[in-house]
């Protein structure tokens, strides 16, 4: 009942009432009259739901948890007349990101409805029908299923395609969707068989700063996966990740440094981590603000350096009573990471 009330006080046209009761009104045939006969109003009325949801901080859609009925925009979308026009195809795809930004949205997506996405990265009639389209990727496949489906669709050679895509907005959001695929292992699976570290490793030194941000989000993702720690070195990746540590912009230094603690697990690419010069930043970011960063940068250390402390350094042979120096220094290590926290959180400047 509540929901129902917080409903009858949302804004007039920021649910799909409005698009979907124009849709029905074409009678036998639905959707399919209403992009024939009146394809700018069924435009109008996406651009209207879009422009009162834009912003998901103030998305009165995103008030209302329960499933949208999408299967009109859907078939709208499914639609040969949509498919040969590129404005209504954007105008569509824009209401679906933001359908698409609901869990209860996500679940509910059929196997079809994933196939009509996927149709659209095939030689995309615009740049912003493939940014969109990526956009939307990049949220449905937060749900496991739909990474599967996408798979399933054979979506990926797509969106390597799109990230190298001379548009930054293109490249920016289909390197997102990689980033959401890369969080499952069967992903992380499809991305390497694919080649995707290969055509990433350039994209960490895009002009773009969003690009460069969700590239490396993809590569701290995949460094998880140990079949994909050699073709990381091997494509020259560390060097450009160890100087990524010093970037000004945070997320890129933490998946930074959680890509090479990742790394630092393999004996070589340690070798050339520590080639690299790459404890100096990664020690700084001990003492930065952010946890997380923190605390891949405090891992990293620890699998650079500690196991140095186990062996005798005439001889290389570990012995019982350097163990204890191992576990010294990562105790210092952690002492580092609880001074950094308190010290920032002592200055904070942030206000109440």
């Amino acid at each position: 009942m509540a929901e129902a009330e917080a409903a009858l006080q949302l804004p007039r046209g920021s649910t799909l009432d409005e698009f979907n009761a124009f849709i029905q009104s074409g009678g036998v045939g639905l959707n399919r009259s209403a992009i024939r006969d009146d394809p700018d109003k069924v435009q109008e009325l996406a651009e209207d739901f879009y422009y009162l949801n834009e912003d998901p901080s103030t998305s009165p859609n995103l008030r209302v948890d329960d499933v949208d009925q999408y299967s009109f925009l859907m078939d709208c979308l499914d639609d040969a007349r949509t498919k040969a026009n590129p404005a209504l195809s954007y105008a569509l795809f824009r209401v679906l990101k933001v359908l698409s930004r609901k869990a209860h949205n996500r679940t509910a997506l059929e196997d079809g409805d994933m196939k009509t996405v996927v149709h659209y990265m095939h030689k995309p009639k615009s740049s912003q029908v493939a940014s969109e389209v990526s956009s939307v990727v990049l949220n449905l496949c937060y749900e496991k299923e739909n990474v599967v489906r996408f798979i399933k669709c054979k979506g990926v050679p797509f969106l390597l395609d799109f990230v190298r895509d001379p548009d930054d907005d293109v490249a920016a959001n289909a390197a997102g969707a990689l980033q959401s695929l890369s969080y499952q292992e069967v992903g992380r699976d499809e991305l390497r068989e694919l080649g995707t570290l290969e055509v990433l490793i350039p994209s960490l030194k895009h002009t773009s700063v969003k690009v460069r941000t969700r590239s490396v989000g993809v590569i701290h993702n995949m460094s998880s996966d140990v079949h994909s720690i050699a073709i990381l070195r091997e494509g020259g990746a560390i060097g450009t990740l160890v100087a990524m540590l010093s970037a000004p912009q945070v997320h890129i230094c933490g998946s930074a440094a959680g890509a090479i603690q990742n790394l630092s697990r393999e004996q070589q690419s340690k070798r050339e981590i520590l080639e690299s010069n790459g404890v100096p930043p990664l020690n700084d970011l001990l003492f930065g603000a952010d946890v997380p960063t923190q605390v891949c940068a405090a891992g990293a250390l620890i699998n650079l350096i500690g196991p140095g402390l186990e062996s005798d350094p005439a001889t290389g042979v570990q012995l019982p009573m350097h163990k204890e120096q191992r576990k010294g220094f990562s105790r210092l290590i952690m002492l580092s990471l609880v001074t950094g926290m308190a010290f920032h959180g002592m200055f904070s400047d942030d206000d109440d």
